[in-house]
């Protein structure tokens, strides 16, 4: 009786081994798939999040480097219409007044943007408003002094910026709901012969709001980007943890085996015999066996 009371007690306690050895190996197993693949998933979202950050930054100087090469050739394009009257002008096909005048024409009914919101107009050298298709009956006006909220003087900025060779121009303005006071941004060129400063800007709010909805649309890109890593390492989690329960078991289940048979044979019970597929392994297992 006291034998076989010792027998369970030493089967009671190896049990309890075989189960913490049994999850002993599965957690290092685990540990080790688990490591690896939140170290592997949290480097993949860093670098994404990396990416998708400077993706953004450059997103934005393209979009505002599009809207100034967009003005410019804007602008561009109604030199060139000035270029062809000034050169009738000078063949004389036209008179001067008259080939100024067409030229004007040809610029005010100039549109550009998705909306049609862009326009051209034209200042004199010194100051006097010579086409605005918005503002036509401020035409003739000197506005050389017209400063905007900020103390900032749009004419007269607009023709130094031309005068220099061509450039842009900063300042606010109002918008066509002629209430709204927005940022803007000009480009202008001078026209010589004529004496004329062409000129054209887009407001920076609408050029915001662009740069905002693009953002808007990267950001959500980068969440479900985050979000299909997240679930990966989730999946790839579980497995590791199925995978290490399978090799935790496939490894003790050998070793209680094999502890059974020592327990019978410590018993005096000869009587048991030994699987051929423990007696073939060729690990420790198999000596032990």
């Amino acid at each position: 009786m006291e034998n076989m009371k010792n027998s369970e007690v030493t089967k009671e306690k190896s049990g309890k081994g075989m189960k913490s050895l049994a999850m002993m190996v599965v957690l290092v197993v685990f540990l080790l798939i688990a490591g690896t693949a939140a170290c592997l998933g949290g480097l993949g979202i860093f670098f994404l999040r990396q990416s998708m950050t400077e993706f953004v930054g450059d997103h934005e100087e393209t979009k505002i480097e599009d809207y100034r090469t967009e003005i410019k050739s804007q602008v561009q394009s109604a030199m060139a219409i000035v270029q062809g009257y000034y050169d009738k002008a000078s063949n004389g096909e036209l008179s001067e007044k008259k080939a100024q005048g067409f030229a004007k024409e040809a610029i005010r009914n100039m549109r550009y943007r998705d909306d049609a919101s862009g326009y051209i107009w034209v200042d004199g050298a010194d100051g006097v408003l010579i086409m605005q298709p918005i503002l036509s009956e401020q035409e003739g006006t000197n506005r050389i002094d017209m400063t905007d909220p900020n103390g900032v003087k749009i004419t007269e900025g607009i023709i130094k910026a031309a005068e220099s060779g061509d450039g842009f121009h900063e300042f606010s303005f109002t918008k066509a709901d002629g209430t709204t006071v927005a940022p803007k941004i000009a480009y202008s060129q001078k026209f010589e012969p004529w004496g004329w400063v062409v000129a054209t800007g887009n407001y920076v709010d609408d050029m915001n709001e662009e740069i905002e909805v693009s953002k808007q649309q990267i950001n959500h890109e980068l969440k479900n980007m985050i979000t299909v890593f997240s679930v990966a390492i989730i999946v790839i989690l579980l497995s590791a943890f199925v995978v290490s329960l399978f090799f935790g078991k496939r490894l003790t289940i050998g070793i209680q085996r094999i502890e059974s048979h020592l327990h019978k044979a410590a018993e005096g019970d000869l009587s048991f015999e030994i699987e051929p597929k423990l007696m073939n392994r060729a690990d420790e297992l198999g000596k032990i066996a």
